[in-house]
């Protein structure tokens, strides 16, 4: 049995090497300072350790600093010229350019998601390590000390940067192929609407794949069950010609199949055959995880399903690099990077969801 004091065998509050001798804290020597400061001085105080937490964690504490970081010569955002000169700083303190092909003046910030941000770098890192663990918008707005809709606005921020990431993605080698269906709650609000079983148009059909070194597409693939001409549309442009592809026998597989002259794999689907469930493992698998990721997002609008389909194919990318690169930094590096902007069109006073 594990010693320590949860199983009984050691007190709590005595080190576990020294049986016999309390081991007695020290006391904290900022305390008396930090109890006599006003609540102003306080927040400055707080705002102070986060931003130097958040330089150890990311390498940057402020926009500043992760701009001259990943951002160091910013390309115009109105000609897209790259040989843009320093012209000073804004009076918010970011670094000023100017482009010399068409005279627009922007900063290091111009284009990307920061762009007029006025909280601190420190909540932004904050928000993203809690999006790497899908943690709900209700959680996240707390912990970062922003409202419900400043939240909302901050993760489809962060999702539009990665709108394109699928586009790039093509899968090789062994690849493995199914789908998976969503109920469309939007339907539910229809005049006469019932419930209907099996595939039905009521469902939104997902196409999922994952080849052998885990990189995985997730594409909105319509309502129901898919036609080849779907399939081919959702997953043709992410499969290498001549890859072995791994499917369960659905006809609309074939046809895709054929288009990428591939090797045809097919496995019967039957959950009571160890053969199938040995083969189909990965892609099964794939879609139990993608599944309960969604779960995580109730009330979500499917407009913005395939959004959300994009963030979970890049954050599996990045959790599965963890060791190489830290996935919040990494993640803070591709926001600083990547040109896109979100703003929503919905009023403060109606009710959003998303």
């Amino acid at each position: 049995c594990p010693s320590g004091p949860m199983f009984g065998d050691v007190p709590a509050g005595w080190a576990p090497a020294r049986m016999g001798q309390r081991q007695m804290k020290s006391p904290n020597p900022f305390s008396g300072g930090v109890d006599a400061l006003s609540d102003a001085d306080f927040a400055l105080l707080v705002d102070a350790v986060e931003t130097r937490r958040c330089r150890e964690l990311v390498g940057a504490g402020t926009y500043d600093e992760a701009a001259r970081k990943w951002r160091p010569r910013p390309r115009c955002p109105s000609c897209s010229y790259e040989g843009c000169a320093s012209d000073g700083s804004t009076p918010a303190g970011h670094r000023a350019w100017s482009c010399g092909r068409c005279g627009r003046k922007f900063n290091s910030l111009t284009g990307t998601v920061f762009e007029n941000a006025k909280r601190a770098l420190w909540r932004w890192v904050v928000f993203i390590r809690l999006m790497c663990f899908n943690v709900q918008l209700d959680a996240c707005a707390e912990l970062c000390g922003i409202s419900h809709q400043t939240a909302w606005e901050w993760r489809h921020r962060v999702m539009a940067t990665v709108d394109g990431y699928q586009d790039r993605i093509v899968l090789g080698g062994k690849v493995w192929i199914d789908e998976m269906y969503v109920t469309d709650s939007d339907l539910k609000g229809d005049p006469g609407w019932r419930p209907k079983k099996g595939l039905s148009k009521n469902k939104i059909c997902i196409a999922v794949a994952i080849d052998a070194r885990k990189n995985v597409v997730a594409v909105r693939c319509g309502h129901g069950k898919p036609s080849a001409k779907r399939i081919k549309e959702a997953l043709l442009p992410h499969i290498a010609e001549g890859s072995e592809i791994f499917h369960d026998m659905e006809k609309s597989h074939r046809s895709l199949v054929e288009a990428v002259r591939g090797i045809d794999r097919p496995c019967k689907a039957d959950t009571r055959d160890p053969e199938y469930l040995e083969h189909m493992a990965m892609v099964n698998n794939l879609c139990s995880w993608v599944r309960r990721y969604l779960r995580g997002y109730v009330g979500m609008d499917l407009k913005y399903l395939q959004s959300y389909l994009n963030w979970y194919a890049y954050l599996f990318r990045v959790k599965r690099d963890d060791e190489k690169w830290p996935k919040v930094e990494r993640v803070l590096r591709h926001l600083f990077m990547a040109d896109a902007s979100f703003r929503s069109s919905r009023k403060r006073d109606n009710p959003y969801t998303g």
